[in-house]
């Protein structure tokens, strides 16, 4: 029986842009391959040192700045340029997905996993907001990548989030996009929810609830 949700942000909760984020690195940030360490799931490089907590936002934007080509009569990229191209890449959060939330909260244990960054989550936490919540009002805890030190698709950080949030895989639904994701939670007992983000998110979830009721699970 499942008593616990954990869902992902980008690409579950909030819709993605990809190029945009890509093209605000080029033209505003002047960082012609950012493309390089932006990978569609996880990030590689620097970017992923930055999302697992092992180099900070000061650290990263430094990284990009030291990156970024001169431009003759133009001021050093600031942060808040770099900021901005990063949180393009977030393009909304619509109300379907927090109606999604509000509903399930009332029968489950809701959680959030997610590979993110200190920049990011400043943006979400103000996208929430604009809907009316706080995070901590629709989630019973936050599990961010940055601050565990570790990232998805490591078993780790789903082996340290059963043990901080007290759950047993086998009664829990893991919600992502990414498909080594949801293996990696499959290899550990969770069920497993493979999301595609063009389709409802609350027809999805129940769908995938009254199969694993009806296999007995």
């Amino acid at each position: 029986m499942i008593r616990n949700l954990v869902f992902d942000l980008g690409g579950v909760l909030i819709n993605l842009n990809r190029i945009s984020c890509l093209r605000a690195f080029d033209e505003i940030v002047r960082y012609k391959d950012f493309a390089a360490v932006f990978g569609t799931y996880r990030q590689l490089g620097f970017f992923d040192k930055f999302e697992n907590g092992s180099i900070s936002a000061r650290q990263f934007r430094n990284i990009i700045r030291i990156n970024s080509q001169e431009v003759p009569g133009k001021e050093k990229v600031q942060d808040h340029q770099i900021d901005f191209a990063l949180n393009c890449y977030m393009k909304d959060l619509p109300q379907d997905k927090i109606d999604t939330l509000l509903f399930y909260q009332h029968d489950y244990r809701i959680f959030l996993l997610s590979n993110t960054n200190p920049i990011s989550m400043v943006r979400v936490r103000e996208m929430f907001q604009e809907r009316g919540y706080k995070m901590e009002e629709l989630f019973e805890m936050l599990f961010l990548s940055y601050k565990m030190k570790d990232a998805k698709p490591n078993a780790s950080i789903f082996q340290k989030m059963v043990r901080k949030a007290k759950i047993n895989p086998e009664e829990t639904l893991f919600i992502d996009d990414s498909l080594a994701n949801i293996q990696a939670a499959q290899a550990l007992g969770f069920a497993g929810l493979h999301y595609d983000p063009h389709r409802d998110l609350y027809a999805s979830v129940a769908q995938k609830l009254k199969e694993i009721e009806a296999s007995g699970h």
